[in-house]
């Protein structure tokens, strides 16, 4: 893990998104306390524990919600112009 700062970062950040890539974990300080890490990206999220727990919550959150009352499937003819349409 390497660390260096906000300036640093700034004026390197292609430089800082390559590390990444190669697998290598950025801490980015400000005045010395670390304020942000960079790190690479897991290719499959679902085995990310952090992600999967933020994944139930927002599930956890749309079965609480009231239903809005659209409609999925095929629209007919009646369903847009109403049955009296001549």
């Amino acid at each position: 893990m390497r660390e260096m700062t906000v300036r640093e970062a700034n004026q390197n950040f292609s430089q800082v998104i390559a590390a990444a890539e190669r697998g290598e974990t950025i801490v980015i300080t400000k005045n010395g306390t670390p304020v942000a890490k960079i790190a690479p990206q897991t290719a499959d999220r679902s085995n990310d524990p952090a992600w999967r727990a933020a994944y139930a919550a927002l599930k956890k959150s749309l079965r609480s919600k009231r239903a809005t009352g659209y409609r999925v499937g095929t629209i007919s003819e009646d369903d847009k112009y109403g049955s009296d349409a001549v």
